[in-house]
């Protein structure tokens, strides 16, 4: 039997990585002040003027006066929250104008908001403009547009993330959970012995290079192991990322098959996947052999659910095992996981013969710091 370990965000995120929705806005809106406030210094402004305008694609700083930035450094250094940097604006007599209504939604809704929430309200976005039916075609392009010029800054951002990141990390509790055996208990489909798996696919839905080290290490137990960057890759090498919807099977969505209107389809997965050949991998390991699933740190959100109910429905999958995040001692997410895995069944009685129970599951080691290390991965 073979394993396939989906990989999401909150691998990354267990690694030191700052890659969670809340800190790229975080760091967007504060380059954006500092940026404004060397304009205004490099190019003297007078703080007599009522107001000075710094903008890019996204969004419009309104500044009523002008305040050195040094003096403002210190606080900035601190500030880890998005609702502190606003209060600082306030301050400032800055005001923030959104010419990215996804962007300002996007603020709004922080707390509660993860990257598939910010794929979902794409979505959403295009079918208001559908409704209301004034400029559609007009305001579908500029909707795309300023969705891939997000998606580009968001590049950057993980870009830089990734640079200074060092794999200094003791792996082994991860290790052991990768390659564990595949108990019997585990499979209620069908009755099975206990055994290693004899294959390891990694289906990574991150960008970054996180789980190279992990890869040698499971190749060097004699396990054949590879990696699947489904969503592509910043290194452009296994294709581009790719950022979007991804849930055909929603009603709504048929509703544009039957439009004229191409720009629709700019942001929807399935075709992003057609350039390359990863997305024919995937389905290749699945016809092959049966297989577990194993859950790392990945929402299981509709935005993904053409692809992982293809995955958890097949014939093949005799087993999805959830790696759980430990909010505190006795809380965890198992439950929330739970819900969202139930959405992408049809038939209900196989997704409970499917997952294993919580009794049986664990949190996901978090990786911990070797000081005594300095691997970094190129």
């Amino acid at each position: 039997m073979n394993r396939l370990i989906i990989i999401g965000n909150g691998f990354d995120l267990a690694h030191g990585l700052k890659t969670s929705y809340h800190d790229f806005i975080l760091d967007y809106l504060k380059e954006r002040l500092l940026l404004a406030l060397d304009d205004l210094r490099q190019n003297n402004k007078s703080p007599h003027n009522r107001f000075y305008y710094s903008k890019d694609e996204l969004i419009e700083l309104k500044i009523e006066f002008f305040y050195p930035k040094e003096s403002y450094l210190p606080i900035f250094e601190k500030i880890e929250k998005v609702s502190e940097l606003n209060d600082l604006y306030k301050k400032l007599g800055i005001e923030v104008i959104y010419h990215f209504e996804m962007l300002k939604k996007g603020v709004e809704k922080l707390t509660e908001y993860n990257w598939v929430d910010f794929e979902l309200e794409y979505f959403d976005e295009l079918l208001k403009i559908k409704a209301k039916k004034v400029n559609e075609e007009s305001r579908i392009k500029t909707l795309n547009s300023n969705f891939e010029i997000f998606k580009s800054k968001l590049e950057i951002y993980l870009s830089k993330q990734e640079d200074s990141f060092y794999h200094n990390f003791d792996r082994e509790m991860l290790v052991d959970c990768f390659s564990e055996k595949i108990l019997s208990r585990d499979v209620d489909i069908m009755s099975i012995a206990d055994e290693s798996p004899k294959r390891i696919l990694f289906l990574n839905f991150n960008y970054t290079n996180t789980l190279e080290p992990y890869i040698r290490d499971c190749n060097q137990m004699g396990i054949q192991t590879e990696i699947n960057h489904i969503h592509g890759a910043l290194r452009y090498d296994v294709g581009k990322p790719i950022f979007g919807f991804g849930d055909e099977i929603d009603k709504r969505y048929s509703e544009f098959e039957n439009e004229g209107n191409t720009e629709l389809f700019k942001h929807i997965k399935t075709f992003e996947y057609l350039k390359t050949n990863n997305y024919s991998n995937l389905t290749r390991f699945l016809a092959i052999e049966q297989f577990q699933v194993q859950i790392y740190g990945h929402s299981c959100g509709l935005s993904d659910r053409t692809m992982l109910k293809e995955i958890f429905e097949h014939s093949n999958c005799l087993s999805i095992k959830i790696f759980y995040h430990e909010k505190e001692k006795g809380i965890n997410d198992y439950t929330e996981k739970t819900y969202e895995i139930y959405r992408h069944f049809t038939d209900k009685n196989t997704m409970r013969n499917k997952v294993v129970n919580e009794k049986y599951c664990r949190a996901m080691p978090q990786p911990i710091m070797n000081k005594d290390k300095e691997i970094r991965v190129k």
